[in-house]
């Protein structure tokens, strides 16, 4: 077991790989060289003393912890500067998905040397600041950016606030990183070097919930449109802002910060409550993403779809995205959403199948298919044909194929 009396404070720096894992075993050899090559030369232009980082692997990233206090500025500024100047280099005319990309965060916290590198609240909040789902959307919502730094507000306060850092403030933008699922909430700040604050604040603005709702019979836009004003309000919800009416899909977009819990369970049970009321021979599949973009829930609500052809007595299924059920379902002990009622839906996007009123949701029957009938073989003993050629005769009438004897046993 680990000296307690080795708690310290220090600076923590966590970096990430964008698509890591979707390269094969030569390129995540090639991307670790090229991330360490450019974090030492980073440091060393920085002034840093990278051989002084205790740094704990992760294949993917790594997470540092970094003695010298002295070093805060540098690492907020100088080294990031640095060191998104060599991912550009290396970046250069390569094909945009093999490409370097880094999320990172700084944070100055404690720690405490453990079995696997070091716990305590610094390390679980640099790392939960690495994972911020607003980091994430602004990397993919500017595929040109090399990196995009999160600093938590002590680093902010002390040090970018203070103008300790080449680093002004007005380049950063204000987040709140929610996990509700890991019991984590803070505030912290985001940058994209040379990207200026508004286009990072319009991609790092409070997500959404978006949803898709299919119904499986032709049922009047006025009809759907009271069904779902009806379930929200007896829920308790702000009425969602209507995105499009494709056909009989009716996609939205709810309010910034709508309790995804109370979506996926309170929600839910008075959607089939409405339908009950005022259309029971419509059954509808619900697709649930969080973002802002409305494919995600259309591609999500057609596995939900599909599962619905499938189940004959429930007026709902619904299919949550991958985030969405990290986010809302795991874990989660909310009035009705039933994380145990989830299963895998199998098909991608990476998502989750629940039909209400069930525990676990039951496998649909198989989609029925039109076979075309052929006919069948003949058999020994079967008539075939009304004229039929034997043996050098034709024969007028029905034919019985097979072998042919006479009365004694012998073959004819």
């Amino acid at each position: 077991m680990p000296d307690q009396t080795e708690f310290s404070r220090a600076l923590l720096l966590a970096v990430d790989m964008w698509r890591y894992g979707a390269r094969d075993g030569w390129q995540q050899a090639e991307l670790q060289q090229a991330l360490s090559d450019a974090v030492s030369a980073a440091a060393g232009s920085a002034g840093l003393d990278r051989a002084s980082w205790v740094v704990q692997d992760s294949g993917d990233g790594f997470l540092a912890r970094i003695e010298d206090s002295s070093a805060e500025p540098a690492l907020v500024g100088r080294f990031v500067r640095e060191l998104d100047a060599r991912l550009e280099r290396f970046n250069h005319a390569r094909h945009p998905e093999k490409r370097l990309r880094l999320r990172l965060s700084l944070h100055h916290g404690g720690s405490l040397p453990a079995a696997h590198g070091y716990a305590s609240d610094g390390p679980v909040h640099v790392c939960r600041l690495l994972d911020a789902e607003q980091a994430r959307a602004v990397l993919a919502g500017l595929p040109d950016a090399n990196l995009v730094q999160v600093v938590s507000q002590p680093i902010f306060d002390g040090c970018v606030r203070q103008r300790l850092t080449e680093v002004s403030e007005a380049e950063f933008t204000r987040i709140r990183v929610d996990l509700p699922a890991k019991n984590f909430s803070a505030e912290a700040w985001i940058r994209v070097p040379g990207v200026p604050a508004a286009a990072v604040s319009e991609l790092a603005g409070p997500g959404s919930l978006v949803l898709e709702l299919r119904p499986d019979s032709h049922v009047g836009a006025d009809l759907l449109d009271k069904v779902v004003r009806a379930s929200f309000t007896a829920a308790g919800i702000a009425a969602p802002e209507m995105v499009t009416e494709d056909g009989e899909a009716l996609t939205m977009s709810l309010p910034a910060r709508t309790p995804g819990e109370l979506v996926l369970g309170v929600w839910l049970h008075h959607l089939r409550e409405a339908l009950d009321a005022f259309a029971p021979e419509v059954r509808i599949a619900v697709g649930v993403a969080f973002g802002r973009a409305p494919a995600a829930a259309r591609e999500v609500a057609g596995g939900a779809a599909r599962f619905l052809a499938g189940v004959d007595d429930s007026p709902v299924v619904v299919a949550v995205s991958g985030d969405v059920h990290r986010r809302f379902v795991a874990g989660s002990s909310a009035r009705m959403v039933m994380p145990d009622s989830y299963r895998p839906l199998g098909t991608g996007p990476e998502s989750w199948v629940r039909v209400p009123g069930y525990s676990v949701p039951p496998k649909p029957a198989p989609t029925r298919t039109e076979k075309a009938v052929s006919p069948a073989a003949p058999r020994i003993g079967v008539a075939c044909g009304p004229v039929s050629n034997f043996e050098g005769g034709t024969f007028h009438g029905p034919v019985v194929v097979g072998a042919w004897h006479d009365n004694r046993g012998a073959g004819r």
